[in-house]
């Protein structure tokens, strides 16, 4: 049989709309599949049953109707406004990096203010500076963006122990290693646990020199390079049982709402002791009194009660966050 079978069209749904609402339903719909969840326009397609040229009208129409808002962030944008505007309200605080961001995923946002700070660093750190560099996502990422430096004798020391690669793929002796690379600098680890589980701080400090001269170093470092923690969010602590449960409530019940390096704080940036303080290897919040650039790195809603009570206990000096946080912290202090 030599009869020849022609191939079927794929089938082309034909969209009937009743009312407007249906079409911006659909227009949102296709807009979000391509611009938020990254799928491309044939599996769009392929999905609703329309063609491809068809998907590619319906964004235009969407972009036509303000349904899509591009907006292209740079690291090196800044907000200028805000910036004064933070620096106005808090004394201690004498530089503020303000990054736009517009709908961003945590990661995201940890991405563009870690450009940002990285870019900062880079025409900040001086010859000779001591380095002394704490713990955060945020602060992870600056050092992915960090271009190697040629700064002459500057060093790196952690600014507490470690909790190890496995909580939240966060690894403090691996930071601080990242930070020294770029800067091609030495480092000093601080090979002990962030928290111990029992004990003094103070016995295991004075019973092993390589920790107790990372320590003193830590201490008197020139730069402090930090985020902050979140009571709400940041759980690293009690995931992997460093602080159990009942001493978490018992932070937040005496109104604890952030923490530096596991030194803990409440709104007003008053320090607020607790049991866990004795058993932590690492600086505390007093050696950031009267440093020369103590910077944090942190941004999102779960970090607006924190900065705010750092930045009221003056323990920032310059802050880089975005825009949506920035708001928020004057909105909060403004009320």
């Amino acid at each position: 049989d030599n009869t020849m079978t022609t191939p079927k069209k794929p089938y082309i749904r034909k969209y009937a709309f009743n009312d407007s609402r249906e079409k911006i339903s659909l227009l949102v719909e296709i807009a979000r599949a391509y611009y938020e969840q990254n799928h491309d326009q044939a599996s769009i397609a392929q999905s609703l049953g329309i063609s491809t040229s068809q998907v590619s009208r319906y964004l235009t129409q969407a972009r036509e109707l303000d349904l899509i808002q591009v907006r292209v962030v740079a690291p090196e944008d800044h907000m200028a406004t805000l910036e004064e505007r933070l620096v106005n309200a808090f004394p201690g605080l004498q530089e503020t990096i303000v990054t736009p961001a517009f709908h961003m995923s945590d990661a995201a946002l940890r991405r563009t203010i870690g450009r940002a700070a990285a870019r900062y660093l880079e025409q900040k750190i001086r010859p000779g500076a001591r380095v002394c560099v704490g713990s955060g996502r945020s602060l992870c990422e600056v050092f992915n963006w960090l271009k190697p430096q040629n700064i002459p004798n500057i060093s790196i020391v952690q600014a507490m122990g470690n909790v190890g690669h496995e909580a939240m793929e966060i690894d403090f002796n691996e930071m601080a290693r990242s930070a020294a690379e770029a800067f091609q600098a030495q480092v000093s680890y601080m090979n002990a646990p962030a928290i111990l589980g029992s004990g003094k701080a103070t016995d295991l400090v004075a019973t092993n020199p390589s920790i107790k001269q990372a320590l003193e170093m830590a201490r008197t470092a020139d730069v402090y390079l930090f985020g902050v923690g979140s009571l709400e969010s940041d759980l690293i602590f009690t995931r992997w049982n460093l602080i159990k449960p009942e001493e978490l409530e018992q932070l937040r019940n005496i109104g604890a709402v952030g923490d530096i390096c596991s030194r803990f704080y409440d709104i007003d940036g008053n320090i607020i002791p607790s049991a866990l303080d004795p058993r932590i290897v690492g600086i505390e919040l007093g050696d950031l009194a009267g440093k020369a650039l103590t910077i944090a790195v942190a941004g999102g809603k779960d970090k607006v009660l924190p900065l705010a009570g750092a930045l009221r206990g003056g323990f920032i000096k310059t802050l880089i966050t975005d825009e949506q946080t920035s708001m928020s912290i004057l909105d909060l202090v403004h009320r």
